[in-house]
């Protein structure tokens, strides 16, 4: 077979194939814009009568 043949034209490696990368930790600056942000979102959403994730909602009641 030739690299030109039928079946070796389209083949890709898939797009999630790298490995994800371990989640770093946050410094307590960031934790604190994270927290801000969701805040807002939780306002935002109330406003736009949209759903909150739960996830959100937590992260919203930490204290800053």
């Amino acid at each position: 077979m030739s690299a030109t043949s039928p079946e070796h034209r389209y083949v890709h490696a898939p797009r999630n194939s790298a490995a994800k990368p371990a989640q770093k930790k946050t410094t307590p600056a960031e934790h604190r814009v994270q927290v801000a942000a969701a805040r807002l979102r939780v306002t935002l959403d109330e406003r736009l009568g949209r759903e909150t994730p739960a996830k959100t909602k937590a992260l919203a009641k930490e204290p800053i």
